[in-house]
């Protein structure tokens, strides 16, 4: 038999908020206990404060009604579920909400930040454009045949249009692309040498330290790759549902999931049993405030969930409570984290 949740664990919880989510994410579980029912009643019943904060955890538990059911995420938080050996019996339900690394956790934390919001979409009046965003930032900009480009974080893009082409030119960073169909109109995308072509389709291109990958969410494009030494051009036909990766003059292709590896579009970042290392390199994409590793054993701890982008300190509270990682120095440009 389970042993309940014990209530002193939120001591270790540095918001009303995360104390919130953790009792959410306890109370949604199968191993919750009349205890667990219990102690949530008199936490609940203590301070308005608590109220307030429950309350904002279910606005943004509907808000995140489409992923809550999904069944990848009930998938990965099985697996965690199994995966995860506490210490001690009550950590388990602890670890299971924020090993899984819970979107409502994010959100909140997302929220607290007061990241601005996007700015709003630009209508374009040349024909040709410049591009840019900042850290943590995304834009749209819509081209005057209805076609509409997403940048992410930290994206710098030329855009051109003519009577013949439409073309762009990813400088650096990540830029999702809705192409309005005109066989007559060639839509180009160039990236580290890269040219992606596509006729009427959906697809994101990324560079990223001269590796260029592009994932195809639906119609067909074309990925003409540049020689690079002795080795010819090569070109390849991307299908959807695929990922394309191409890094000194070498390619290849795997399927993957469009809509989580894009979640970015919707305002989310998405794990699924990535190690903390790649998990950390991807939060420090939407967040001035770098977070470091300095306790290589911890690296590789495979992590899975969701979070807001730019929720960094929700990603790190949800470690620390999982007793994955221990948060360490901190200041405005950079947060350590640390073994347990």
């Amino acid at each position: 038999m389970s042993k309940s949740f014990d209530p002193h664990a939120l001591e270790q919880v540095d918001s009303v908020e995360a104390s919130a989510a953790v009792y959410f994410s306890l109370l949604r579980s199968s191993r919750a206990t009349a205890q667990d029912y219990a102690d949530f009643d008199n936490w609940y019943a203590r301070d308005e404060a608590h109220r307030l904060a429950w309350a904002r955890v279910e606005r943004e538990w509907r808000q995140a009604g489409a992923m809550r059911s999904d069944p990848r995420i009930l998938t990965i938080r099985e697996r965690a579920l199994a995966n995860r050996r506490p210490r001690h019996g009550w950590l388990r339900p602890l670890a299971a909400a924020a090993a899984v690394l819970l979107v409502v956790a994010g959100g909140l934390a997302y929220h607290q930040l007061g990241r601005a919001p996007n700015p709003p979409t630009l209508m374009a009046g040349t024909n040709s454009r410049a591009l840019s965003t900042d850290v943590g930032q995304q834009m749209t900009f819509r081209m005057v045949d209805g076609s509409t480009i997403t940048a992410n974080t930290a994206s710098d893009l030329s855009i051109r249009e003519s009577d013949t082409r439409r073309s762009v030119l990813l400088q650096q960073g990540e830029a999702y692309f809705d192409v309005a169909k005109n066989p007559q109109k060639p839509f180009t995308v160039m990236a580290n040498g890269v040219k992606v072509t596509a006729l009427g389709t959906a697809f994101s291109v990324r560079e990223r330290e001269g590796a260029v990958a592009v994932i195809l969410v639906h119609g067909k494009v074309r990925v003409d790759m540049p020689a690079v030494g002795g080795d010819t051009a090569q070109s390849a036909i991307l299908a959807p549902g695929r990922r394309l990766v191409w890094r000194n003059g070498q390619f290849s292709t795997e399927p993957v999931d469009a809509e989580r590896e894009l979640g970015w579009r919707t305002g989310m970042i998405n794990f699924d049993r990535a190690p903390l290392e790649n998990a950390v390199a991807e939060m420090n994409r939407y967040s001035t405030q770098k977070i470091v590793i300095v306790s290589s054993r911890i690296a590789r701890y495979p992590i899975s969930g969701s979070f807001r982008l730019g929720a960094t300190r929700g990603f790190l509270q949800s470690l620390e409570v999982a007793g994955i990682a221990r948060i360490g120095k901190e200041n405005l440009a950079s947060v350590e984290l640390t073994a347990p």
